[in-house]
């Protein structure tokens, strides 16, 4: 897993929790709150993408390949 990986995992985590604040909430975008939840979001994705994504190919290949982007 390479930094890349990582910041895009993290700032994708930080633009969702910007749209559920702004949508859902009904709270401010531009908040510690935000930040904090994205960060969190964004460990989540990135857990999953370095541990479960591994784990479901070399349990199953077939199903490995219907992951998103079958990476």
């Amino acid at each position: 897993m390479d930094t890349q990986t990582i910041i895009d995992a993290v700032m994708r985590g930080v633009a969702i929790a910007a749209v559920n604040r702004a949508v859902f909430e009904r709270k401010a975008v531009f908040s510690m709150g935000t930040v904090n939840q994205g960060l969190r979001l964004g460990a989540a994705s990135a857990g999953y993408d370095l541990v479960v994504k591994p784990a479901i190919k070399t349990v199953s290949p077939q199903l490995g390949a219907m992951l998103p982007n079958g990476k």
